[in-house]
């Protein structure tokens, strides 16, 4: 049912200015328990530079360990 979604996540490219931009784009990434807990995580963050630097890691950090169990 969401293997379509799930086949691009090693090209994904996160694109977007505001903060509900970039989490709407890193919830095509994540897992749904993922999603709820970085939203969370933002929530409680002070700063625009600070929300993104979280969102990044976090879909940096999905990107890689998916990468790691293909190989």
């Amino acid at each position: 049912m969401h293997r379509k979604r799930n086949q691009n996540r090693g090209s994904f490219q996160l694109h977007g200015e505001t903060i509900p931009e970039l989490l709407h784009a890193a919830k095509t990434v994540l897992s749904g328990r993922q999603y709820r807990e970085l939203c969370a995580a933002v929530n409680e963050t002070e700063g625009y530079a600070d929300k993104k630097g979280l969102i990044l890691a976090a879909v940096q950090s999905r990107i890689k360990r998916k990468e790691g169990c293909l190989e």
